[in-house]
């Protein structure tokens, strides 16, 4: 058989494993055998189907192995990777130029000017400004001058500001009436001028204007320790005097302090 093989080998230009198997193949098929697969093919009479790729050793274990009559199964070739193709897009538009020439410049239109509109507003604000500073403040009315803050006290009531200021009613009450909400009612506001003790705190009530909402007898009935007011022990003289001060400390029929 061997003879045969290399006859057949040569004949077909094949390796003789590859032709062996081709006859084995052949014979499984036709029910011949071998031997007489290979005579005729050293003799040219037929030839194999040629390979369709060369074997692996496992492949050709397998079919060496597997029993006659059985045709070895169809291996899967691994498909070749698909090479896809961009298409070119569109290409791209280059801006076209801006076109050169002459041209003409804007014409800026607005609003026409009123020159006399303008005069006339001028004038207007010039009378205004003459009739507010000039005229009105000549027009005679009845209220008085500028306001002061200074008393015309009497000798009396002179000595009972000293009296007012030794005894330290100043420490407790106050004599100014301030531009606030809570001095509303008060009597006006005090102005820088006054002749009047200021005082330091407002423990009791300010006053500035106390002649106008009591009378001497209640003032003197408070000093003396009516109510909460601590008592005062003065002497007839200093509690007149006292008296007369804080009476003459209160706003005048004529709107003057």
């Amino acid at each position: 058989m061997s003879e045969q093989l290399a006859a057949a080998a040569a004949a077909l230009g094949l390796p003789e494993a590859l032709v062996q198997r081709s006859a084995e193949a052949r014979a499984a098929e036709t029910g011949a055998s071998a031997d007489d697969i290979l005579a005729q093919w050293a003799g040219g009479e037929a030839a194999p189907p040629p390979p369709a790729a060369e074997a692996s050793p496992a492949d050709t274990a397998e079919e060496e192995t597997a029993p006659a009559g059985e045709v070895p199964e169809e291996r899967d070739e691994p498909a070749e990777p698909e090479v896809v193709i961009e298409e070119p897009g569109p290409p791209a538009q280059t801006p076209k130029p801006a076109p050169v020439g002459p041209y003409k410049p804007p014409v800026l239109i607005g609003a026409r000017d009123n020159p006399m509109a303008l005069l006339a507003g001028v004038v207007g604000l010039f009378v205004i400004v003459v009739m507010v500073g000039l005229v009105g403040p000549s027009i005679p009315t009845e209220v008085p001058g500028a306001r002061s803050s200074e008393i015309a006290f009497s000798e009396a009531a002179l000595h009972g500001r000293v009296v007012y200021a030794e005894a330290g009613c100043a420490s407790c009450h106050t004599q100014m009436v301030r531009p606030v909400v809570a001095d509303v009612g008060l009597g006006p506001v005090t102005l820088t001028d006054t002749n009047q003790i200021l005082g330091t705190r407002r423990f009791g009530p300010d006053l500035t204007h106390i002649g106008a909402r009591m009378t001497g007898a209640q003032i003197e009935a408070v000093v003396s320790g009516l109510g909460d007011h601590p008592p005062h022990s003065l002497g007839t003289d200093e509690m007149s005097a006292l008296v007369a001060y804080l009476s003459e400390s209160t706003t005048s029929s004529d709107g003057d302090q």
